[in-house]
């Protein structure tokens, strides 16, 4: 009788295990020169996992008595008791709101004097507690304790827009040098301005330059070959995708290529569709430069894989895709999910993009169709598995 009791509970011990057993991935590892290729299937491991958001914080343009407050809200940061820093591009100020959606302070002022700005790029949270502000016309870096009061800045030369990672004692960003040839690097600077490392040179954005009948304009490529970049703050790694290919590189907090990763992905066709689409947003230009857009811009034939790639606080790669689908008149759009091992955990579809992720939240802009007006909103994530039949 003991030994088949004995039997039975090393049963379910193994049951058990095997049902809380965390799935082992297809993916295939190897390395080559000291880096580690990711080699995944075109199913991940977790193929039934979905994900949804539920809405539990809107900041409005407007505040209860109906005075603007956020003009032009363009990016945003969010520290570690959910204070929301917003930066609007009107009136050049750093809009803050606490955990519950309250404005509470403002940090620096339209100007070109110390704390000032003359346009601003990007802002990034530094570990220790302060704010580093980029300002892309005036080629500074600004830096405020959270307090709001201004510590000091430096410039830069050439141009910069965006800042990737930060660390105690560093900031990465890009490095624009325009001529015949727009050249791309990406460094990480110390809160002098001195480089301390490059990650090296990258492939930029492309314009079309568009000269005819007296007009002269440029306008971006429809499905542009380039870098799309996403830093990983939790790791402090550095992922790079040429979007041509479903291929992502990861970089080391010194800046080495450590990590390859990969996955079977077939290029979605460019369609009639898509050519229209492209066109509308071009709904503020005249006729005749439209006329002109339409002549000399040439779609592609296929689609690049994605043009956004955002890392949450957990340190997953979300990526997203140009695959869209339509339930009920609602659009939504496939993200692919790899975790810190560079394998695919998941692929979720989304009618909300995800912008930025904090203290297990999730935080989204969302405009208004009729007003025009951009909301902030702060989500509760919620993870399940499909129903399988």
């Amino acid at each position: 009788m003991k030994k088949v009791l004995l039997c039975f509970v090393l049963s379910v011990v193994f049951l058990l295990s095997t049902c809380t057993r965390k799935p082992e991935s297809a993916a295939k590892v190897e390395v080559i020169d000291g880096v580690e290729y990711v080699h995944n299937t075109d199913i991940p491991m977790h193929p039934d996992r979905t994900v949804s958001f539920e809405e539990e914080l809107s900041i409005s343009p407007e505040d209860e008595e109906g005075n603007i407050v956020l003009f032009r809200p363009a990016w945003y940061v969010v520290d570690e008791e959910e204070f929301i820093y917003i930066c609007d591009i009107q009136d050049l100020q750093i809009k803050v709101f606490d955990p519950e959606g309250h404005l509470v302070r403002t940090i620096g002022q339209k100007g070109s004097g110390p704390g000032e700005f003359q346009n601003i790029g990007e802002i990034a949270l530094i570990p220790e507690g302060r704010l580093l502000v980029l300002d892309w016309e005036a080629h500074r870096v600004s830096l405020f304790a959270i307090d709001g009061n201004y510590i000091n800045s430096h410039k830069f030369l050439s141009w910069s827009y965006d800042v990737f990672i930060t660390t105690e004692s560093t900031y990465t960003r890009d490095e624009r040098i325009f001529g015949p040839e727009t050249q791309l690097f990406i460094k990480a600077c110390d809160f002098s301005g001195n480089e301390v490392f490059s990650y090296g040179k990258f492939e930029p954005h492309h314009s079309l330059e568009i000269s005819e009948a007296g007009m002269r304009f440029s306008v971006s490529r429809p499905f542009d070959v380039r870098s799309i970049l996403a830093g990983d703050q939790k790791n402090k790694w550095l992922y790079h995708c040429l979007n041509d290919k479903y291929l992502i590189e990861v970089y080391d907090r010194n800046g080495k290529l450590f990590r390859k990763m990969e996955r079977p992905y077939k290029l979605i066709p460019v369609t009639t569709e898509d050519k229209k689409r492209y066109l509308d947003g071009f709904s503020d230009t005249s006729e005749s430069e439209l006329a002109l857009i339409e002549k000399h811009v040439e779609m592609p034939d296929v689609k690049t894989v994605t043009d956004r790639m955002v890392v949450d606080d957990l340190g997953n790669l979300w990526i997203e895709t140009h695959e869209e689908r339509k339930e009920q008149e609602q659009s939504f759009t496939a993200y692919d999910i790899f975790n810190e091992d560079g394998f695919y955990e998941a692929r979720v579809w989304l009618d909300i993009d995800p912008d930025h992720f904090a203290k297990g939240k999730m935080y989204a802009r969302k405009s208004d169709e009729e007003t025009g007006y951009r909301f902030f909103k702060r989500y509760r994530i919620i993870w399940s598995e499909k129903d399988v039949p």
